[in-house]
This record gives structure tokens, sequence and C-alpha cells, in this order.
């Protein structure tokens, strides 16, 4: 299929997006053929795009946010740097321009200020996609005098994919931002087991400010009608981050683990592996925020170095542990009941959750001592939960 054929399909679909979901973007936006994907928060609309569906223009009603995305071909291009800076310079925006490597890929990255309409200020981001010589550029700004905004902006940015491999790995600002300082030692207690392991110097420090972050986009929804798809994104967004700083941990934890529950007994080695991670979370340290300003969320690399933790970051770090393993997992989060759970897809005997394509998924508490299977009477109005799926 010829790139013009291809493109006059990009713009029937987006005219079609246009009709039939009200500009509102509830999912994550992705782009087949480029390769990258972009989870934005919920309710930004598609303001403009051209006609070859190469670049679009999305505006927000209830947040004063611009972000434009645009792909572009630039095969003469020495780096993505550059790239980025031909366009913010079409622009005439004001900025240093810094080039590194995020995920294999070497990217551009600069804060700037331009003046169309009104003075404004963002952020903006340029990376290669799986298409040889073509760029994806973000751009996202605010009017000046809405610096409140900037959160919101860095966590739109933030939120771009460029290769599914990496789809839960640290996002391209964080990953400029706080860049990796060094290995420390850990060691766990799992399964009557002294696992050894580390964490980058950095991690604690980065996986917190994205908490904090993505609570800050949270709070702007708390009376949206889409309230429920920005939790669920909080999550995922959390998820992405904090669980790709686990992937040594994870490898380490399993070769402890699993090899020899997998020898004793094949059938019964998954369960027995998930009920050792339950147990092990089950025994964390208690601890919720004393203020309402902060997230109750404790980081996944501060929860797994002793500090105290909830049912939510229990239930995240246990999905991490299983997902790295191949067991599809989920988080259950209930708003009515203060409240959050892990789900897996083990069979096993106990209580279950129905996904929505039909599969139920053994439930597990991580704030009492029990096994997998064992809820609360007062938890069990399945109704009262949404799930949060992050994709592997």
């Amino acid at each position: 299929m010829t790139r013009f054929y291809k493109n006059i399909i990009r713009a029937a679909l987006l005219i079609s997006l246009l009709f039939s979901y009200s500009n509102l973007f509830a999912e994550k936006i992705t782009d087949r053929d480029f390769g990258f994907s972009l989870d934005i928060p919920e309710g930004f609309e598609i303001a403009d795009y051209t006609q070859d569906g190469m670049s679009y223009i999305f505006s927000h009603p209830n947040i004063p946010v611009t972000l434009v995305m645009k792909i572009t071909q630039e095969s003469q291009a020495k780096s993505a740097a550059e790239v980025l800076k031909k366009n913010l310079n079409k622009l005439s925006a004001k900025g240093d321009t810094d080039s590194f490597n995020w995920n294999g890929s070497e990217c551009g990255i600069s804060s700037f200020t331009m003046t169309l309409d009104d003075n404004y200020f963002g952020w903006s981001v340029s990376a290669p996609v799986k298409i040889k010589g073509y760029y994806v550029v973000l751009l996202c700004y605010a009017p000046e005098s809405k610096k409140a905004c900037e959160q919101f902006i860095i966590s739109t940015v933030n939120s771009l994919c460029i290769n599914d491999e990496y789809l839960n790995r640290p996002g391209i600002i964080t990953s400029y931002a706080f860049p990796p300082e060094g290995r420390k030692a850990l060691s766990l207690q799992i399964g009557g087991k002294q696992i050894k392991t580390s964490l980058d110097k950095v991690d604690e420090e980065a996986a917190k400010f994205v908490i904090d972050l993505e609570y800050a986009v949270l709070n702007l929804y708390a009376n949206h009608k889409m309230w429920k798809e920005a939790w669920q994104r909080y999550y995922r967004m959390i998820y992405r981050d904090n669980a790709g700083r686990l992937q040594q941990t994870a490898a380490d934890i399993y070769k402890a683990l699993y090899p020899e529950l997998k020898k004793s007994d094949p059938q019964t080695a998954d369960i027995k592996y998930a009920q050792a991670l339950l147990s092990w979370v089950q025994g964390f340290g208690y601890e919720r925020a004393k203020s309402k300003n902060e997230s109750d969320f404790t980081s996944l690399p501060a929860a797994i170095s002793g500090k105290g933790s909830d049912c939510d970051s229990r239930s995240m770090l246990i999905s991490a542990l299983l997902n790295y393993t191949g067991i599809d997992t989920a988080l259950l989060i209930s708003r009515e009941y203060s409240h959050a759970m892990v789900v897996t897809d083990i069979p096993a005997p106990g209580q279950t959750f129905t996904m929505e394509d039909g599969r139920e998924y053994l439930m597990g508490e991580t704030t009492a001592h029990v096994t997998w299977g064992t809820i609360a009477a007062n938890h069990a109005d399945r109704t009262k939960w949404m799930c949060v799926s992050f994709d592997e």
C-alpha cells in the first residue's frame, strides 16, 4: 500500500473518531504504521489535523493545554534534537534543546516559550519511530499565566512510547530528569530465602516524582465525568515507571524461587510462586499519607526497600513481579471500599473477578494474612471494583 493511500485511510479513521467519540479521548492514541503510542490524560479533543494524517492538534475543554503531535520525515537530520530544534524554530520558540538516550534511541527534549496569540510555555520532545528517517515530535504548552498546568503538560508528554518492547519503562521526560546513578544492593526475605538484588540509586526519588506528578493530574478529575478513566490512567502511569525500575529485582526473585517450585511440582508452581509473593507483601509495614495533598501510594522501589505501604502499592508490586514471569495480572480498585486488590490468571480454587473478556481471575488480598482467592465478605460486591490492566 502506498504512503498516499495510507494517509487517506489515516485521515478517514481520524474523522471516524471525531464523530464516533465526540472528540473525547479516554484511551491510548496508537499509530501502528509508525509504532508509537500516547496515553494522554482524559478529555483531550481533536482541534485540528492535516489531511495527510501526519499532524494533529489536541485541546482540552477544561484545562488550557494544547498538544501538537507531528510525524515528520527528516532523512538528512543528524539527530532527533536537530529535528526538534528545526520544528521549534518554525514557531520562533525559544529554549535550549538537548539530546539524550532513551531506551536505546537518541531523542531530543526542550522546555520552551513562544508567542502566538498569547505568551506560552511548554515542553517538547522528538524521537525516531520504527520507519527509518521519520520522527514523532510532541509540543505541549499552556499560557504563561497558567504555570500550574506544567505537571499536566509533563504527564502528557511523558506518556509517549516509541517501542512496545519498552512500554512499561520510565517515560521520556522522567528518564531525562533522572539518569541512572549506579546500583545499590538490596536483600529480600521471600519464601524462606534470602534474595540478593539491586536498585538504581535514583529509583526511589524518580518513582516518587512520577507518583506526585500523576497525583496532581488525578486531582484535576475529582469531579470530572471521566474520573474512573482518570483513576485507571493514574495507576497505569505509575506502573509504567515503577515496574520498569524493578526488572532486575523481578528477575532475581524469579530465579531464586520459581525453578525449585517448578521442579518439585510443575502443576502447582505458578500458584505457589504467587502465594510466596502474596505472603511476603502481607508482612509489609502499613503506612498512609499524612496529608490529603499527597498520594497514599508508596513507590515500588520504596516498598521493597522496607518503607511502609498500603494495599495499592502491594497489589501493584505483585502484579509487576507476576507479569515479569508471563502470568497475566491486573489491579482492582474500589472507590467505595477505599481498597485495592490484585487479580491473576492462575487457575486455582477461590474467589474470582470476571474480566471484560469473560475470563475469571483469582483475587488476592494483600493486607490480611490469607491465601489467594480469600477476600473479606464486606468487599465481595464485584460491581464496586474497577479493573486496571497493564499491557506487557
